[in-house]
C-alpha cells in the first residue's frame, strides 16, 4: 500500500523536477557554450591573423617584357635590319623563387633567379654580364630596388649556359596587408634616369 502510494504521488513530482532541471541545465549550458564559443572564436581569429601574416610570402613575377635580353656587338643597334644575324647572346629568365622570414618588424626575403644563355648565329662563346633588377612594390610605392650584374659563361664547344643568382638582401618593413609584389627582369638602362 505504501509503495503504491509513493509511486503514484512521487512520479509527477519527479517528472516535474526532472523537466525543470533539464530545462535549467539546457539554458545554462547553452549560455556557457555561447560565451565560450565567442571567446574561442575571437582567440581563433587572432591566431589565424598572426599565422596568416607569418605565412604570407609575397608573390613573385617576371616583369612583362623584361624576361629576355639580347646582347649585340658594340656599335650594332638592336632595331637595325641585320641585328639578329649579328646577335652574340640571348639570355632568358626562366624561374623566380623566394623565401621569406619574419624578424620582429622586418620581412626578410631571399629572391632566387634562374635562366639560360644561348649564343647567337655566330656561335660565339665566352663571358656575358647580365643586368638583372629585383624590385619590391606595394601598389605604386617602391619598397626595394637593386640592380645586379650576373655573370654567365658559354664554354667553347657549347651553345648554352645556365645562370643562377640569389639576392639575399631584400628587407622591408613587416607588411600589414597581403599587397606586396616582387618583380624581376633584365634592366638594360639607362640607369641615370629618375
Amino acid at each position: 500500500m505504501l509503495s503504491r502510494l509513493n509511486i503514484k504521488s512521487v512520479t509527477p513530482i519527479i517528472a516535474a523536477k526532472t523537466v525543470l532541471i533539464l530545462g535549467l541545465s539546457a539554458c545554462t549550458s547553452s549560455g556557457t557554450v555561447d560565451a565560450l564559443d565567442s571567446v574561442a572564436n575571437s582567440k581563433k581569429s587572432e591566431v589565424e591573423e598572426t599565422v596568416d601574416l607569418r605565412a604570407y610570402c609575397p608573390k613573385t613575377t617576371i616583369h612583362a617584357g623584361t624576361e629576355t635580353l639580347r646582347v649585340y656587338p658594340k656599335g650594332v643597334k638592336k632595331d637595325s635590319k641585320d641585328a639578329l644575324k649579328k646577335l652574340r647572346y640571348q639570355a632568358t629568365i626562366q624561374e623566380v623563387v623566394r623565401e621569406c622570414n619574419y624578424f620582429s618588424q622586418t620581412l626578410a626575403m631571399r629572391v632566387g633567379i634562374a635562366g639560360r644563355v644561348i649564343n647567337g648565329p655566330t656561335g660565339e662563346t665566352g663571358d656575358v654580364e647580365l643586368p638583372v633588377r629585383v624590385v619590391v612594390t606595394r601598389g605604386n610605392d617602391v619598397l626595394y630596388t637593386q640592380l645586379h650584374k650576373i655573370s654567365a659563361s658559354i664554354t667553347p664547344g657549347r651553345s648554352v649556359a645556365t645562370f643562377r643568382f640569389v639576392d639575399e638582401a631584400v628587407n622591408i618593413d613587416k607588411p600589414n596587408k597581403q599587397n606586396i609584389l616582387i618583380r624581376v627582369g633584365f634592366d638594360e638602362g639607362p640607369y641615370n634616369t629618375p
